[in-house]
Formats: C-alpha cells, sequence, structure tokens
C-alpha cells in the first residue's frame, strides 16, 4: 500500500512541475526527411487523383520509412528496418518504372529514400546529446513501438538508459527525473503530458513534422480547471525544407502511420455451414496472418515477464496490437493436443471417442434440420450460457462447451444420456489440460534460449522443440485485427499463412 501511495504522490508532484515549467519539444532539423516527406505527401496526392490502386505498394513503402525516420532515429549502421524500408522503396518504385505516367515523382522518390538510407538522423544525434549532457544515470527514453524500442535499446545500450513504452512509465525508477519522448506529441497518450512520471518532459521530433500541439485528456473539454500544459519549442540545426509540393494543409497523424487496407466484408450475411466458422483476419509479424475465430481463448507469449512466465493464454477478445501469438506452423495446435491426449488415455481413448462421436453426429442433424440461429434461442432457453457457439462445438477436436453444466444441458437438449458422456468429455479435457502443460513447459524451456531482444526487434521467430508434431511453432507480433469477420473453413482457422498486406505495419 505504502508503495502505491508513495507512486501517487510522485505523479501529482510531477505534473504540479510539468504545469509550472512546461514540456519541452526539440524541433530537429532533417534535410534528407524532409525531402522524403515532401516526397512522400506528393505520392499521396497523385495515388489520390488517381483513384487507383497501382501505386500502394510504392506508397505503404514510402510511408513505413518516413514513419521509422521519425521514431527510429537511432544511426543506419543501428537501424535495419529503416534499411529494409528504403530498400523496398527503390524497388517498388523500379517495377512501376514504365507502368506509371509519372517518371519524376518515381525518381523524386527513390533517390529521397536513398538520401535517408545514407544519412544518420540528426533526432538520433540530439537524443545522444540531450542524455549524455543531462546525465544518462537520471535520464529515461519513450518509444512509440515495440519495435522502435527494441532498436534505441539496442543503440543506447551503452548509455544504460532505460527505453520504455508509454503503458509502462509506472515501472520507471525514482532516479529518474528526465524522460525524452522519440516522436510527435501527437503520436501519444495524453498521460504522458497529463500524468507525467517524470518532472522534465522533451519530445524530439523532425523539424517538418508540423503538428506540433500537445495531446490532452477526453476530459478537459468538460472539465473546470483543466490540466493545461505549455509546450515550449526548441529548434534545432537546419530546418530548411521543399516547398510544399501539394495543395492543402499538411495532413494529420493517421496518414503517418502505417495502417492496413480492410477492403470490407465479402462472406454477405449467409450463416457458416457445417465445417465453417465466422473468424477476424490477423495481421502478423514475419508477413503472416492467421483466421482467428471465436474460441475461448489463445497461446500468447510474453517477451517481458520472466523466465518461466511467459508463455501463456489470452483471451480471444482480447488479441490486439503488440499481441505475441504462439502458433503451430502449418497447422492448429488443438488437434495435436487431442491426439496427445488420447495417446495419454491408452486404452480409455475408444470409448470415449465413440461417445463424443456421438452428440457431436446429433448437434450436426439438429443444426441441418434447423437453423444455427434458431439452435440458439432455444439452447439459450434451456439456460446454455454460450449456445452462442454451437456451431464450434461439432468440430472433432473441440471437447465440450466451455462451461460443464452447458454440456449437460446440451445432452438434455438433445435427447442423449448424460453419462458416460458428460464423464468421458471431462476425463478427455483434463488429459488435454496435462498434454497442454507438458508442451508449455517445453515452449518455456525454448523461449529461455532465445534471443527474446531479436523477438522485440523484428516482431517474429521460430521456436525448435523436440516434441513430435510441434517442432516448428512460430511466435508473430499481432500487427492489425480486421474489424469485421469473415466465413472460412473450420480448418483454417489460427493456421498461420503468408499474407504482405502485414509487411509494412508497426
Amino acid at each position: 500500500m505504502t508503495s502505491r501511495v508513495q507512486e501517487v504522490i510522485r505523479r501529482y508532484e510531477a505534473s504540479a512541475a510539468v504545469l509550472r515549467h512546461g514540456v519541452e519539444i526539440f524541433a530537429v532539423g532533417d534535410p534528407a526527411g524532409a525531402r522524403l516527406n515532401a516526397a512522400v505527401r506528393r505520392l499521396i496526392y497523385t495515388a489520390d487523383e488517381n483513384g487507383s490502386d497501382i501505386w500502394g505498394d510504392l506508397l505503404r513503402a514510402a510511408n513505413a520509412l518516413r514513419w521509422r525516420r521519425m521514431t527510429q532515429p537511432q544511426p543506419g549502421d543501428r537501424n535495419q528496418a529503416l534499411i529494409e524500408a528504403a530498400r523496398a522503396v527503390r524497388r517498388e518504385a523500379r517495377l512501376l518504372a514504365g507502368a506509371v505516367a509519372d517518371d519524376a515523382l518515381l525518381e523524386e522518390v527513390s533517390r529521397a529514400a536513398e538520401d535517408v538510407r545514407e544519412t544518420d538522423s540528426p533526432v538520433g544525434h540530439e537524443l545522444r546529446r540531450s542524455i549524455e549532457e543531462a546525465d544518462p544515470a537520471i535520464c529515461a527514453v519513450v518509444a512509440s513501438s515495440n519495435p522502435a524500442r527494441a532498436g534505441l535499446q539496442d543503440w543506447l545500450e551503452t548509455l544504460a538508459v532505460p527505453v520504455v513504452l508509454p503503458g509502462e512509465l509506472g515501472g520507471l525508477s525514482d532516479a529518474i527525473e528526465q524522460l525524452y519522448v522519440v516522436g510527435p506529441p501527437i503520436f501519444f497518450p495524453s498521460s504522458v503530458v497529463t500524468a507525467p512520471a517524470t518532472e522534465e518532459v522533451a519530445f524530439l521530433l523532425p523539424s517538418w513534422f508540423g503538428h506540433r500541439s500537445l495531446p490532452t485528456s477526453r476530459l478537459a473539454m468538460q472539465a473546470d480547471g483543466a490540466m493545461k500544459v505549455q509546450a515550449k519549442e526548441r529548434v534545432v540545426g537546419d530546418v530548411t525544407e521543399p516547398e510544399s509540393p501539394v495543395p492543402g494543409d499538411e495532413p494529420t497523424e493517421d496518414i503517418y502511420y502505417p495502417q492496413p487496407t480492410w477492403r470490407g466484408r465479402t462472406s454477405g450475411d449467409r450463416e457458416p455451414g457445417a465445417d465453417e466458422a465466422e473468424a477476424w483476419k490477423v495481421l502478423l509479424a514475419g508477413q503472416l496472418a492467421i483466421w482467428l475465430d471465436d474460441g475461448d481463448r489463445i497461446r500468447t507469449l510474453d517477451p517481458r515477464q520472466p523466465a518461466g512466465e511467459r508463455v501463456t493464454y489470452a483471451a480471444v477478445d482480447a488479441v490486439a496490437q503488440g499481441t505475441y501469438l504462439v502458433l503451430r506452423d502449418g497447422a492448429t495446435e488443438r488437434g495435436a493436443m487431442y491426439e496427445a491426449a488420447l495417446r495419454r488415455m491408452g486404452t480409455r481413448a475408444d470409448n470415449i471417442v465413440v461417445t463424443q462421436r456421438a452428440w457431436k453426429a446429433a448437434l450436426t442433424r439438429q443444426l441441418a434440420v434447423r437453423s444455427a440461429s434458431a439452435c440458439i434461442r432455444e439452447l439459450r432457453a434451456q439456460g446454455v450460457r454460450s449456445a452462442a457457439r454451437v456451431r464450434a462445438w461439432i468440430e472433432p477436436t473441440l471437447i465440450s462447451p466451455k462451461h460443464e453444466q452447458d454440456l449437460v444441458l446440451l445432452l438434455e437438449w438433445l435427447g442423449l444420456p448424460v453419462e458416460p458422456t458428460h464423464r468421458n468429455a471431462m476425463e478427455l479435457r483434463r488429459a488435454v489440460y496435462q498434454a497442454t502443460a507438458d508442451l508449455r513447459e517445453e515452449l518455456e524451456d525454448a523461449v529461455s534460449r532465445a534471443d527474446l531482444a531479436a523477438l522485440e526487434r523484428e516482431g517474429y521467430m521460430r521456436l525448435a522443440i523436440a516434441r513430435e508434431g510441434f517442432r516448428s511453432m512460430v511466435v508473430a507480433r499481432v500487427h492489425a485485427r480486421s474489424p469485421y469477420t469473415e466465413i472460412v473453413a473450420r480448418q483454417q482457422t489460427r493456421v498461420p499463412f503468408g499474407d504482405r498486406s502485414s509487411e509494412w505495419l508497426e
């Protein structure tokens, strides 16, 4: 309790200090980045004017390069992500040569990308200079994303300066007095300013990014005496920029942030068939994606947890940008765990398989006679809490509804004797839990030997374990989750597949 109270007191003191002294904004001249920004803005304007997606791949690569110039300002020899984006810009520009009319634009974008690749970011130079001047022992750096944090950590390792995400500011040591936030204020939550972790806060951004206003709380407009922090701008270096290439104001932050392109649901309003499922498309690092069904949970990894506690499960609803999923390459984990559980049960397995097949066959017949929505209504009337998942229950390796009582009520609704089906299902579930726990231990061991810094930097890695059927496991960070579901074959769910649309997301 004392530590919590002390943290609250510290935050109030920091807020009062920031309110008195304001927040510094270092607008650092970056001629190479300014040239790239001008070229990308012209590219966006041209693509919008043409109403064609022919520019799409080049635009996404160029936008990613611009984003990384802002948020990952470490030198080029420590910035593989920026180098890869610059190469991709030049590659995509070459592919468009002859296919579009504006060759001059292609040349300008390509040259701007090369300039950025060859020129270290002045923002990075100013960040390191400021830390060394202030004393690294009292400084911390706030990064915009996991990849940005990993790159900055590697670069600043010799200074022993902590690099954190905005949500981790509460864990900073009391010795930290100065925060350096890498990127424009608008890219960060308002709490960085309105509930600061330190009494000194400074943002560092390239001068060509024009939006420099500080973020405010959503409640500030309705609150009397709301906290209004003043910004003190400091211009550093050569801030000359190319003449604005397109009409209108500078775009908002949404244009800068690499985002997925969702093209809308194609499945229509029909209900899924017996072997189909509603699933969200989830884009992953490593140019991968999965179809995520509405199951209860999925295996995840948290590289920030201590050894032995990194591999766990997350609710499907909680899978969001930044989550690390642990997936079986080429197949779902569920089927392999089911088979492992049956092997563990020996001679009892045959009888259990018979009863499992019997109730699933009966449910399949009901779904064929009635619509799924009608079955859901009837089951809910019977008190089945998870009735909405009725279509998923016919999948062979899904043992039973999540709630034990739901299985009892379902069997009664189907007109089947509760025993021995209920008892067999619970025995099979316990065997699956044990097989899952064994796999978790092997995964924890593999993770303890893996390069987790590389995982945070790249967002993707493979785990090699000895267990049959699991020798190729994939860990991949979630980049984005579709806002709508599609109907897909159930056997396709949770199986990673290649998808280039995730290439430039963070």
